[in-house]
């Protein structure tokens, strides 16, 4: 059945590209043939597409940190009684089980080989973190300082907004250099849309 649906779905995957292809090549044609005969309403229409919309503001609450050790430590024990027991609960079902309940997860991506070995990985994973959760449970209930100073080292917050700021930046040097030049652009940008437009509808 799975390799039925993908002796379909590729060429209907395939068709879709040339027809997205055939229309942007349309699109991009009315846009150069714009252009070339310099189109009051195309010069407007390149400029309102030229602004710069900016999603710094609206992410800017994903990126700063929100703590919630003070809602959390105000019972101490209660929380770590529950982690414990939480954990311990985890660590008996899945030693119940066998790792191949989760090769299903894999096996519509990889061989079976590699599902199940990807399995076992998870399998293992799982019962790993869990063990590490018991140890913080129990470092909560008896080694708080210990615990506060490994949540030194590993509460430290690192953003990349300083470092993606260049990204939210807007280039136009070649949109400018574009309506500067508009005849040679719009005739440049339609032959090719054209010669695109024509080899995508072939291959089609």
């Amino acid at each position: 059945m799975s390799s039925l649906i993908s002796q379909v779905s590729y060429p209907v995957f395939i068709s879709g590209v040339f027809v997205f292809f055939i229309i942007a090549s349309i699109f991009s044609f009315i846009v150069g043939v714009g252009l070339a005969v310099r189109s009051s309403r195309m010069l407007r229409f390149f400029n309102f597409m030229n602004k710069s919309y900016s999603t710094r503001r609206f992410t800017k609450p994903l990126t700063e940190p929100h703590f919630v050790e003070p809602t959390l430590l105000k019972h101490p024990r209660i929380l770590g009684v529950a982690i414990v027991l939480g954990a311990i609960v985890s660590i008996a079902l899945l030693r119940q089980v066998d790792g191949d309940v989760f090769q299903p997860m894999y096996s519509g991506s990889f061989s079976k080989e590699a599902a199940g070995v990807l399995a076992g990985y998870t399998s293992s994973f799982l019962l790993i973190g869990n063990a590490l959760c018991i140890v913080v449970g129990l470092m909560l209930l008896f080694f708080p300082r210990t615990l506060s100073t490994v949540e030194s080292y590993t509460d430290k917050w690192y953003s990349l907004r300083k470092q993606a700021r260049p990204l939210y930046e807007n280039y136009i040097e070649v949109d400018k250099w574009v309506l500067a030049h508009p005849t040679v652009s719009g005739v440049t940008l339609s032959l090719l849309s054209l010669g695109l437009g024509i080899s995508m509808y072939i291959r089609l």
